[in-house]
């Protein structure tokens, strides 16, 4: 890990509220230095109140590389860019930021493809079963476009907030017109893939979202959550289920995140 630490060191802020669970310096910082990149990543703890007068305040940092972000600031952070990847487009969410020229912000979603690089490089990646994920959120709702945009052909979503998951199945629907969408609890006894999208299990004693009891013995369990091993993630490893955490998916997503602040080539588009 860098810790030759300087006035040359370019800084790349992790954004979150509450920033306690945040563990992703311990993977970012050495990647940036096996890459010989003089980065350094902190994390910081922003109210959704502060975010504009936060970014506004970052944007004057001269050595300031990019900025990472994550719950739960990817749908406020969106609104504030200039220029957007497609991935952000379609989820209108982002969780990578770019300062460009000019003081704007260009933006990225690098949680879809760093699940599904994730389940691919684990052999886990069946496009022929159905879907179940729990979870409508900025991670959510980036993971349930990249499985469509993958092939996936049958998803169900459950939020504690009808309204959210309403709002990603129609957006889903919209642009993917042949997939089958659903919102039942029911559709997690079928499925061939269970996820954990939530925030639910970042602290011990959180309740869980679903009851891995009801999974099929051949499901796949993907928990998002990076910071620890959910008490769901042993439920479905005591199953001899085949489990992934947060943490296979936050180091398929860091190499797309290193070359989109690195300044390498992104298809950007205004959203004015």
């Amino acid at each position: 890990m860098l810790t030759d630490v300087s006035g040359k060191t370019k800084l790349v802020p992790i954004l979150a509220c509450p920033v306690d669970h945040v563990i992703a310096p311990g993977a970012y910082n050495p990647a940036f230095a096996a890459r010989e990149l003089d980065w350094f990543m902190v994390p910081m703890g922003v109210d959704p109140q502060d975010l504009v007068a936060t970014l506004g305040q970052l944007a004057k940092v001269t050595n300031l590389q990019g900025v990472n972000l994550t719950i739960p600031h990817k749908a406020q952070a969106f609104t504030l860019c200039q220029w957007v990847t497609e991935e952000a487009r379609v989820t209108r969410m982002v969780n990578t930021l770019r300062l460009e020229e000019g003081g704007n912000w260009s933006g990225t979603n690098t949680d879809g493809i760093g699940f599904t690089n994730a389940l691919r490089a684990h052999g886990m990646l069946d496009l022929t079963r159905s879907v179940f994920i729990a979870g409508a959120g900025g991670a959510g709702t980036a993971i349930a476009f990249a499985l469509a945009k993958a092939g996936v052909t049958t998803i169900d979503v459950v939020d504690m907030d009808p309204k959210r998951s309403t709002a990603l199945l129609n957006s889903l629907q919209n642009n993917f017109p042949k997939i089958l969408l659903g919102n039942r609890l029911e559709a997690l006894a079928r499925a061939g893939l269970a996820v954990n999208a939530t925030p639910m299990g970042l602290h011990k004693g959180d309740r869980s979202p679903f009851d891995a009891a009801i999974l099929r013995d051949d499901a796949v369990f993907f928990d998002i959550i990076a910071a620890r091993d959910t008490e769901l993630m042993s439920a479905a490893q005591a199953r001899n289920l085949q489990v992934l955490g947060g943490r296979a998916m936050m180091d398929h997503q860091l190499a797309v995140q290193i070359e989109f602040w690195r300044g390498d080539y992104f298809d950007l588009k205004s959203q004015y």
